[in-house]
């Protein structure tokens, strides 16, 4: 459940076209301005999204989860779309309603294909955070069971894993197989650390050694994901991430992982530092899933927002009645490169069927004077598509592009490479009733080497997520467009810059 203890936990799903104006509350302040319903993002028809849920694979379709509420704030719902392809969703409806006073919060579902919980083979399981005091102060996992492959689930009673804490942090089970040992593990955020519990039968759990990492100071753990995936080396590894408070540490608040292993009940990490699957300042609450065809790949997801600095007011409440989005779903792998294991990720293929309109652009390159920043205008003006591009320094001290950029020049959203790695700045893109500051820029390392970067863009109406060297690193953040922002332009800061390989793509769902 991604939310903190000033911030309650709320619910949402997507279906484009036309925009619904909601009385509710909510509403961000300003006037409302064009559409900015995305072309190829989920999000929700109306109201309230945050939190993916893991998607479970059934019949040939995914079925994914979101969190949802028509009221902006508590309580909260399990909202379901269904795709077979990760790209194009069908909204479903609500599967886990409100169970009477209580919400359904953060969890994951499995499909008990082997029957270990006796609801029937083929029982999907729904482990869910339930605040059973009615305030949020004591959350505790719930079980529910579907008979019809996840449309629809039962309540089955009394919680399953109960909080026995003094804690009121205890929340978001993520539920795994582990098949060496031929047991489930529950994985459950806490303040600081994880709590590990084990189980034959998905009813009855039993605690495990924590995973505990104090000195990160990077706040609680939220909506912890747990997966065991095969590198591209051909060795298994276990990964444990969770979504964090990283601005505490002077990072971001996405998705930090760890690789490891299971060894006599512990989660051993094989670096106390973690990694992390994005830089930007909007992919939270972030889960990962199966590829039913790919033992050695996952597909994955983010929430695009933060509760920083948005939250519950975002210009989308008053141009089109709703407030929620989630990030493009991608495809993830586990590299390795001298002895370390990390996470790479790239849109996912299928994406490929909805583009259109390709345009390539010849090679354009930017001389700048001494303390000079030059650009050239593109042929190109849009609000949603995908860009491809090489940027090369060469000579200069920065190379960057720029998008959405107003006629004027003075609106624009900023990407690039500088002497201190790639950055993301989004500070001329603030809106007067909107504004992300501090949480400005973004940054992540490159190779000292890296001559030539290669991004691939994905713009859409209020976001703009970049994947850097076929995702080594990626940077995703809301960027609300106005009606006027469609222009892009290179640059280079003293010296010479050159950007190849740039083509252009229309992509609608």
């Amino acid at each position: 459940m991604s939310n903190d203890a000033n911030n309650p936990e709320l619910s949402g799903a997507r279906i484009p076209g036309h925009a619904v104006v909601s009385d509710d509350a909510g509403k961000a302040a300003g006037p409302a301005a064009v559409s900015l319903r995305p072309a190829y993002h989920l999000t929700v028809p109306e109201q309230w999204l945050n939190d993916p849920q893991r998607a479970i694979y059934v019949n040939g379709s995914f079925s994914l989860y979101y969190l949802y509420s028509t009221t902006y704030y508590l309580p909260g719902e399990w909202r379901r779309v269904q795709s077979k392809d990760c790209v194009s969703f069908e909204d479903k409806g609500i599967a886990i309603p409100l169970d009477g006073d209580f919400a359904a919060w953060s969890g994951s579902a499995v499909v008990d294909t082997g029957d270990t919980a006796g609801f029937g083979a083929g029982t999907v399981i729904a482990l869910v955070t339930q605040p059973t005091d009615g305030d949020g102060h004591r959350q505790e996992q719930y079980l529910w069971y579907s008979h019809d492959g996840g449309a629809s689930f039962e309540p089955y009673g009394k919680p399953v894993i109960p909080n026995t804490t003094a804690s009121d942090w205890f929340r978001d089970p993520k539920v795994a197989w582990d098949a060496k040992e031929g047991r489930w593990i529950a994985a459950i955020g806490c303040k600081h650390a994880v709590a590990f519990y084990e189980s034959h039968n998905l009813k009855d759990w039993w605690e495990l050694p924590p995973f505990t990492y104090e000195g990160q100071n990077i706040g609680g753990a939220e909506c912890p994901d747990l997966f065991e995936m095969r590198a591209d080396d051909g060795t298994s590894h276990w990964v444990l991430g969770i979504s964090v408070q990283g601005t505490l540490a002077g990072k971001v608040n996405t998705y930090a992982y760890w690789t490891g292993s299971w060894q006599g009940g512990r989660f051993l990490a094989d670096d106390p530092e973690p990694q992390w699957l994005d830089y930007g300042w909007d992919w939270y609450a972030a889960v990962t899933w199966e590829d039913p065809d790919d033992p050695g790949q996952r597909y994955g997801m983010g929430w695009m927002n933060n509760w920083d600095y948005a939250a519950r007011s975002v210009p989308s409440d008053a141009s089109d009645g709703f407030n929620g989005m989630m990030s493009l779903v991608r495809q993830i792998r586990l590299h390795a490169h001298d002895g370390r294991y990390t996470l790479r990720s790239r849109p996912v293929d299928a994406l490929e069927r909805y583009a259109s309109d390709r345009l390539e652009i010849p090679d354009a390159l930017v001389r700048a004077g001494d303390g000079i920043d030059e650009g050239i205008r593109l042929p190109f003006c849009a609000r949603s598509y995908r860009m491809d591009a090489c940027i090369s320094m060469k000579s200069a001290q920065g190379a960057s592009i720029r998008i959405g950029e107003s006629a004027d020049g003075s609106r624009y959203t900023e990407f690039g490479v500088d002497s201190q790695g790639f950055y993301l700045d989004r500070t001329h893109a603030e809106l007067e009733h909107f504004l992300f500051a501090p949480h400005l820029v973004t940054r992540s390392p490159l190779p000292p080497d890296a001559v030539d970067v290669r991004v691939t863009v994905l713009v859409d109406t209020q976001s703009v997520e970049v994947f850097v060297n076929d995702g080594e690193c990626v940077h995703s953040d809301q960027v609300y467009f106005q009606q006027g922002d469609t222009g892009v332009s290179v640059h280079a800061q003293s010296g010479e810059a050159c950007f190849g390989a740039i083509s252009f793509s229309t992509i609608a769902v």
